[in-house]
């Protein structure tokens, strides 16, 4: 038949055998633990970098407001040159018609 085992001989088996599954689960808590942190480590670092990125465009991005002001006060200047242009265009084409009359009277005289 079986061996006759004393039941402290039993006990002490089971106890080991327990204790080693208790160790392994402490073993792979650990380690689960260290990877968590080490993902919750990294998490921050990407976070951090995402920060830095999003300050370094506020710092050196024009607002929209600033921007828009900015091209209102150019589409100004430009129209004003634009005006200029067009007024002195105006006086030396009245000043070319003035001219040819002259010349043209002044043949006939």
């Amino acid at each position: 038949m079986g061996e006759v085992v004393s039941l402290r001989e039993y006990v002490d088996t089971r106890f080991a055998s327990q204790e080693k599954a208790v160790e392994s689960a402490l073993t792979s808590a650990k380690e689960a633990v260290i990877k968590a942190e080490m993902a919750t480590e990294r998490r921050f670092e990407n976070s951090n970098e995402w920060r830095n990125t999003v300050e370094t465009l506020q710092r050196t991005y024009m607002p929209r407001t600033e921007a828009m002001q900015l091209s209102a006060s150019l589409t100004e200047k430009i129209e004003a040159v634009q005006k200029m242009l067009w007024i002195g265009m105006g006086v030396m084409l009245a000043f070319e018609f003035f001219l040819g009359i002259v010349l043209v009277l002044w043949k006939h005289t």
